[in-house]
């Protein structure tokens, strides 16, 4: 079993590629269509679905907790999915969710101006070259926008990519047989349960996060709840010590058995301080 997340340039036919890798595998493809489907019925509005997906939000939006909410429905359901395994997922942010899970592998495809507009022309009908180009350049600009706002990661960073594969050099069959190479020659037994004991954790994290944040309402900025083995390590800003011990406690007395470890700054909110 792997997990494989892709990102694509609009235009480099990232979404046919990782359609054929599928097939060929016997994966279940996700893509925007079906990620929708399963954050609606999991209970958010469409309308905020689509103010924030793969898009820059409203300056509104930002400074509100519709964000955060869009990031909680879209990473449980990037959990769930990587969960079931066997599956290739695309854009949403799913490779930052995924990104220290040993069974899981994510690819960007990249392509020169000329094939994108080519692409670009036969799959909209666009006829006019700068109409599709401007297009191109406003799916990249929304593009970039997503992954700043919601992740603050900048595109042009492979650090988390395993490979960026131009497709303007080789074939959509011959780079899909590839991938399914190389990924059946090397996700071991040993990777795979390493892999789903992280998903695992991760899941456990996400009910962590959902707890002290949604059901019991603390205010903690940027709150990121790490899981590994039996110790849980808590990230974020507040204002107040008092947040922290009460998130601390919470988890103490809701996961008996886990050590808990605060990393949460205490800082001061000086707004609304007098000069």
């Amino acid at each position: 079993m792997a997990i494989i997340t892709l990102t694509r340039q609009p235009g480099s036919m990232g979404d046919e590629i990782g359609m054929l890798v599928a097939r060929r595998l016997g994966y279940v493809y996700y893509d925007k269509k079906e990620i929708e489907k399963r954050i609606i019925a999991k209970g958010l509005p469409r309308e905020e679905f689509v103010k924030f997906d793969e898009r820059k939000p409203s300056i509104l939006d930002r400074f509100t907790k519709n964000r955060d909410r869009y990031l909680n429905y879209l990473s449980s359901v990037i959990l769930e999915i990587a969960k079931e395994g066997n599956c290739v997922i695309m854009g949403r942010g799913a490779f930052i969710f995924l990104r220290d899970v040993p069974n899981h592998i994510t690819l960007r495809f990249v392509s020169t101006m000329k094939k994108r507009l080519e692409h670009i022309k036969e799959v909209t009908g666009i006829t006019n070259d700068k109409v599709g180009e401007k297009f191109i350049a406003d799916s990249d600009k929304r593009q970039r926008a997503f992954y700043k706002s919601c992740f603050k990661y900048d595109l042009n960073d492979l650090s988390l990519i395993y490979a960026a594969i131009n497709t303007a050099l080789c074939p959509p069959d011959m780079l899909a047989d590839m991938i399914v190479a190389g990924i059946t020659s090397n996700v071991t037994p040993k990777i795979d349960a390493d892999g789903r004991k992280r998903v695992e954790e991760l899941i456990l994290a996400q009910e962590m996060t959902n707890k002290l944040i949604f059901e019991n309402g603390l205010h903690i900025d940027e709150l990121w709840v790490m899981v590994h083995d039996k110790r849980i390590t808590l990230h974020g800003l507040t204002s107040f010590h008092a947040t922290v011990e009460r998130a601390v406690t919470i988890l103490e007395s809701e996961y008996s058995g886990y050590e808990v470890q605060s990393e949460i700054h205490c800082v001061q909110d000086t707004r609304f301080s007098k000069a």
